[in-house]
């Protein structure tokens, strides 16, 4: 599994802030090789509402750019990275 940086963090949040999308991605490293995962912080109820779809298909793209696709769990509020392998999961 490749480590996700910071910078990666700061980049999606700065994208989901530029569309006008009220979310923030944040990082949970795992401690013994649980790995890393990732969960989303809705910034406000009535500012993220109809707008979810946008941000997944944001976070997708994103990611997808990377060569990453999203494995989400918890009601798609959290989610880990899986490195694509020739064009698929």
């Amino acid at each position: 599994m490749d480590e996700i940086s910071f910078n990666d963090i700061i980049e999606i949040n700065g994208i989901l802030e530029d569309k006008s999308l009220n979310f923030k991605v944040h990082l949970r490293d795992g401690c013994g090789g649980s790995g890393q995962t990732l969960w989303i912080e809705p910034l406000g109820n009535c500012a993220c509402e109809g707008h979810y779809e946008e941000m997944y298909q944001v976070l997708e793209e994103f990611w997808g750019a990377k060569g990453k696709v999203i494995k989400y769990w918890d009601n798609k509020m959290q989610f880990a990275l899986e490195r694509k392998k020739n064009g698929t999961v």
